[in-house]
């Protein structure tokens, strides 16, 4: 019974001190990204902000056109999807974690899958990538390549 009592414990423990590596704010690194879906966004930062036992999303920038633009979710890493707010081509997202530098996102406008993405931070902790690959308002397929250092 002890040691039943012990492992549920060491469990919970685990559950409580998960750690994601991509909680901070990052900043794009144009040069360094390919950028499919059209054209790259003048500017763009993100934040993962911890939320619970989730996540809170903050993306804000500067479309190509020079229109600021802003983005946002709250979510747990539990595969359900929840509300994204400013999106085009999703208005869902649903977070899977793998581990404690990556974690995939898989997102749906409307229910249908539109993109899928990994976001993965390097084992110095200094710039994050994210691989999406999704088809976009015109039905063109994408992969984009993302790359962000820590701001």
């Amino acid at each position: 019974m002890t040691r039943r009592i012990l492992l549920l414990n060491a469990g919970l423990l685990g559950a409580k001190t998960r750690e994601d590596r991509g909680l901070g704010k990052w900043r794009f690194v144009a040069g360094a990204s390919t950028y499919e879906s059209g054209p790259a966004p003048r500017e763009s930062r993100r934040q993962w902000v911890k939320d619970g036992d989730g996540v809170r999303f903050l993306h804000d920038g500067v479309s190509a056109e020079g229109k600021a633009f802003h983005t946002e979710f709250t979510a747990k890493y539990d595969g359900k999807p929840y509300p994204f707010v400013g999106g085009t081509l999703y208005n869902t997202v649903a977070l899977h974690w793998k581990s404690a530098d990556r974690v995939d996102q898989v997102f749906r406008k409307d229910g249908v899958v539109t993109v899928r993405a990994t976001r993965t931070v390097s084992p110095d902790g200094k710039r994050l990538t994210i691989e999406a690959r999704g088809t976009g308002a015109a039905g063109k397929r994408f992969n984009n390549l993302l790359v962000y250092e820590r701001d």
